[in-house]
């Protein structure tokens, strides 16, 4: 018996010395800590998503132009002639100025050149005295105005396009803060996620130590006879644990960094790499009560700030000046044309007085559906696009308040657990540091010890999770409530 005992003293000393030589010791590295505020001006600044978002303005500025483009002033010319037998037939050369407005009233002006043996009659009397056997040359100056009486008098395609592309610039400004919004919501929580995981491989590289250090103790004691060597096996299994859990957690922060890198671009637009020795900023103790009056005045915001509803709003107006486009649709379309002012600047041999009742041109255009099938089911299909806008709105408006409900009661009960955690936290390390003193006077073992480590650890590590929830937990709410991230 003595012999086994000897063999057993002499095996677990030559294994735990070897095992000693050969600890995988986990050294610090000089590490540059990367502050949450930094991270988060950098998303927003060079993230592509953010980018693109940021072009919205640009965009509906870009379809405004477009849409004012409808009443520009719009110059044409059209030249017509013929030549028979050489001979110059006619020819005619017709610039004109058009300027729409937005009333929906036109203005025309312009120059008709005319020449030639065979000019029409109806541009004037010259080739009547000559009887088309002359060449002759003349000019016909006018400037007149076209007026929509029915149909297009309140509403046309032209103005509704351009409503449309007034309110587009409020509804792009929106939806450039939702999107933005969101990019940092999932940014912000993918940091915090990297730094749960970061302050869980902080505490799981501390007990790994601790378990190193209170390894190569046992085995010192052994050897000095001071203790029984069946402790070695105790703390060798106790070290190995905590080496799996160690390179588990290892895993799990370089593959979150890994995660947080696809937020992280250059100003070059060239994507970056965490580098190795970058930590998060630490949580900190920042951790605040909202009231409840707080939450509903974020909620009462919402109602009409929300950048979800303010495009939910933006489309219940499309949706409006579209049905009243349909309706305008419903009349018959009369356009009177009226040039009270035209006269000859060159070639006529009659002075033709220009004034008003004098010498002026008129035109009526008269143009209506029998059955108005087209018009009155497009009336249909946008009092249903109506409906269902404001149907969205409604339900936006609960859906919205419900979730900063569900926001704040997250946040709260991350506070109220945090606070339970921390004293976990605080009863357990004392738990351990009394055990560490009975175990130091010899009432205790290495076991008990250990069990007390892994109870702290355990509770460590949820505390870093409910905190790291709780910051979570705040950007959630502010992105429920509408409130701009940046």
């Amino acid at each position: 018996m003595k012999k086994m005992f000897n063999i057993r003293f002499y095996l677990y000393p030559s294994l735990l010395i070897c095992f000693g030589l050969n600890l995988n010791l986990v050294k610090a590295q000089d590490s540059t800590v990367l502050a949450f505020d930094a991270f988060y001006d950098q998303v927003l600044k060079y993230h592509p998503m953010a980018k693109a978002a940021n072009l919205l303005p640009e965009m509906a500025k870009a379809e405004l132009r477009s849409a004012r483009g409808a009443f520009d002033p719009v110059i044409q010319t059209q030249v017509r002639g013929k030549q028979t037998n050489d001979k110059n037939s006619y020819q005619y050369i017709e610039p004109q100025i058009k300027i729409p407005t937005l009333p929906g009233i036109d203005f025309k002006a312009g120059l008709d050149q005319s020449s030639g043996i065979s000019v029409n009659p109806e541009v004037g009397k010259y080739n009547e005295l000559t009887g088309g056997t002359r060449d002759v040359q003349y000019q016909l100056f006018y400037a007149g105005v076209s007026v929509p009486v029915l149909r297009g008098l309140f509403t046309d395609v032209r103005r509704n396009e351009l409503r449309q592309a007034q309110l587009l610039q409020g509804l792009n400004q929106a939806e450039q803060v939702s999107q933005i919004n969101k990019l940092l919501l999932e940014a912000a929580k993918v940091y915090w996620d990297w730094q749960q995981s970061y302050e869980q491989y902080r505490l799981m590289r501390e007990n790994f130590l601790l378990a190193q250090n209170r390894l190569n103790f046992i085995v010192q004691r052994i050897l000095a006879g001071e203790e029984k060597p069946i402790d070695s096996v105790e703390a060798w299994v106790e070290y190995q644990r905590r080496e799996a859990l160690l390179l588990e957690q290892t895993l799990v922060f370089q593959n979150s960094g890994l995660t947080l890198s696809n937020y992280l671009w250059s100003d070059q637009n060239q994507p970056l790499q965490l580098s190795p020795g970058v930590i998060p900023s630490s949580l900190g103790s920042n951790i605040t009560l909202v009231s409840t009056d707080s939450i509903q005045k974020l909620s009462s915001n919402a109602q009409t700030q929300h950048p979800d509803i303010q495009k939910l709003s933006f489309k219940v107006k499309q949706s409006e000046l579209d049905r009243k486009l349909a309706l305008e649709n419903l009349k018959p379309q009369l356009n009177l044309e009226y040039i009270p002012f035209q006269t000859y600047t060159a070639g006529s041999r009659d002075e033709v007085d220009g004034l008003f009742m004098k010498n002026y041109k008129y035109g009526i255009t008269f143009y209506s559906s029998v059955f108005l099938r087209k018009e009155r089911g497009k009336l249909q299909l946008t009092n249903y696009k109506l409906q269902q806008s404001q149907f969205q709105l409604q339900q936006g408006k609960r859906d919205i308040e419900n979730r900063i409900l569900i926001a704040y009661n997250q946040l709260e009960t991350a506070r109220q657990m945090i606070e339970i955690q921390q004293r976990l936290v605080q009863n357990a390390s004392l738990l351990r540091n009394a055990e560490e003193m009975r175990f130091e006077s010899g009432e205790s073992s290495l076991f008990l010890i250990n069990q007390r480590e892994r109870a702290l650890l355990e509770a460590q590590s949820k505390l870093a999770e409910l905190s790291a929830k709780y910051a979570k937990a705040k950007y959630q709410l502010q992105w429920a409530s509408g409130t701009k991230l940046f």
